[in-house]
């Protein structure tokens, strides 16, 4: 079968890394880690797993950065390799082991990705899987299955860009009739977005800034007026398609960078602060916003980020940045929370105590939500490389979320 695969090298992926800021070619040469192969179709690992055939497959940020080799090197640890990519999908059941109740050849699902101690086989499970937030599990690269985080990040695991995947019955959520293939394809980052909402104790009224209108960041703005409708949202983006869709999804107004002495005024402005102008540095604000989400992670918006912030306020790290000097004068000084936030889990707040994943379907099949129109871009597996060639310039072609139909 056709499958987007990643052969780690330390030598081959820094130096691809290196390049291809000046040469984006390079991650279509033999050079690069990543290229589209033919492999065996997975067998099942155990009883408790089956066999999905993908319906459409999402290309994530985190992919992007496998792709372009500009992930963390500390993930290293995490991940073992070759593996298949992909962990955003909405497919076809094929096959289950005798072992799998409640799913059955033809269901339509979608695939929670994480990886903890239900599909290692571990039947102690750690402390956080037992109470349901298996992001966190400790046992990662223990049990049944070699490293890995999550499916498409392990060799253990063939991910969704390909013709076909596989997933442990812990991991599997039913699509609700009349939700679209691309709605339940965009689960994952919905859920991201809705972590962060119910893990906020956000009171009505607050103002919350999302930083980064991608897929992730408009996932976040629709999760919070989805959770704290009375809650005010900001958001941060330069690209004025993505803007656009910002607003439609319930942000208030939308402030363009570059981050100077005109962008502090505009928050200001918008959250009753007052603005104070260090010597040599940027502006701080006292008074302003009650919580950031940022989606980027970078330098300049962890940096911005802080400064914006009230007192007491709360910034929510997702973005998979390369940060490096920070002033972090303003956390003593506003005696600022710093919390980072990664995958999805069981929700006390939600309704019944759901999981994220539970919560995102619903919605939609309530019709409370509907992100279907953020997949802009859909193509074969074979058109890989003009897939992430869009990925890589979003604003050019008017791209948000860049999905595979196998």
């Amino acid at each position: 079968m056709k499958a987007l695969t990643f052969q780690y090298n330390i030598p081959q992926y820094l130096l691809t890394g290196l390049l291809d800021r000046q040469w984006p070619g390079v991650l279509f040469t033999r050079l690069a880690p990543v290229r589209m192969r033919e492999i065996p179709e997975p067998e099942l690992p155990g009883d408790e797993w089956v066999k999905i055939r993908p319906r459409i497959s999402g290309l994530c940020g985190s992919d992007i950065a496998i792709v372009a080799c500009h992930e963390s090197l500390t993930m290293q640890p995490f991940a073992s390799n070759p593996f298949v990519m992909g962990h955003e999908v909405c497919g076809d059941i094929v096959q289950a082991g005798p072992a799998v109740s409640g799913f059955e050849p033809g269901d339509r699902v979608t695939v929670m990705p994480m990886l903890g101690c239900a599909p290692r086989g571990i039947e102690e499970p750690c402390v956080y899987c037992a109470s349901g937030r298996p992001q966190l599990c400790v046992n990662t690269t223990m049990g049944a299955l070699p490293p890995g985080l999550f499916v498409g990040a392990t060799a253990g695991v063939p991910g969704f860009l390909s013709e076909m995947g596989i997933a442990h019955v812990s991991q599997l959520y039913k699509v609700p009739d009349g939700v679209s293939d691309e709605a339940a394809c965009l689960t994952d980052p919905f859920s991201n977005g809705l972590h962060m909402a119910f893990q906020n104790p956000i009171e009505p009224g607050e103002t919350l800034m999302v930083i980064g209108c991608g897929v992730m960041g408009l996932a976040t703005i629709a999760a919070l007026k989805a959770v704290h409708p009375d809650a005010r949202v900001l958001a941060v983006e330069i690209d004025p398609f993505h803007s656009e869709r910002a607003l439609g999804l319930g942000a208030e107004a939308v402030i363009k960078p570059p981050m100077d002495k005109e962008f502090y005024r505009k928050v200001a402005d918008l959250t009753d602060a007052k603005v104070f102008t260090p010597l040599l540095t940027q502006p701080l604000l006292i008074g302003g916003v009650d919580r950031v989400f940022d989606t980027v992670g970078s330098t300049e918006t962890i940096d911005m980020s802080l400064r914006v912030l009230t007192n007491a306020g709360w910034y929510n790290m997702l973005g998979i940045g390369e940060p490096k000097k920070i002033d972090w004068t303003p956390v003593w000084l506003k005696e600022l929370t710093l919390r980072g936030v990664y995958g999805y889990q069981v929700e006390e707040q939600a309704p019944g105590r759901e999981h994220d994943f539970a919560v995102a379907l619903r919605l939609h099949a309530e019709g409370k939500v509907d992100l279907s129109d953020m997949v802009t871009h859909v193509f074969k597996l074979d058109e890989w490389p003009r897939a992430l060639e869009v990925a890589l310039h979003k604003g050019k072609y008017r791209a948000v979320k860049i999905a595979f139909r196998p």
